[in-house]
């Protein structure tokens, strides 16, 4: 039997719960003094295909549903695959549970080495103001969507 999103769940629960991640249904919080950070977990209406959606919300910044927002209220976001496009394949490959292309046991370690090498890397860009304002500047998160709202916020210019 091939992993279900439970299971999955359970798995990104255990890893990102040892850094200080909350979880809340799939979506996943961690509070910190100038950023509130979210790893959201994301079903595609079409398959059995997962996508993990990277977000914060700038300390002091309010948005709906503080201080656990739903992954489409934060002013910042960006997909995985979309983070790490030269990964994007083997990204979805681990997170589409109808694959047959890999084992559960194969799954579970490429979810596991995302998480520590890309997912945990990249939130350290955004930990703090002045990270966050760098990582939009210079293009870290081209590829995703930074509201007009959070740039001004930062203070950069539009």
């Amino acid at each position: 039997m091939s992993m279900d999103k439970k299971e999955l769940t359970y798995l990104l629960n255990d890893e990102l719960s040892r850094y200080g991640f909350r979880k809340k249904s799939t979506t996943w919080y961690r509070d910190l003094q100038e950023s509130l950070q979210v790893v959201d977990l994301q079903k595609s209406n079409f398959s059995n295909l997962f996508y993990a959606n990277i977000c914060c919300v700038p300390g002091g910044m309010s948005v709906d549903g503080l201080p656990t927002p739903k992954e489409n209220k934060c002013p910042i976001r960006i997909r995985l695959d979309s983070a790490f496009p030269k990964n994007k394949i083997e990204i979805q490959k681990a997170l589409d549970l109808d694959s047959k292309e890999i084992t559960d046991d194969d799954r579970a370690t490429m979810i596991s080495i995302f998480l520590r090498e890309l997912i945990l890397p990249f939130l350290e860009n955004l930990k703090d103001l002045k990270n966050i304002k760098h990582s939009i500047e210079s293009g870290l998160l081209d590829n995703g969507m930074v509201y007009v709202s959070a740039k001004k916020f930062l203070g950069i210019s539009i």
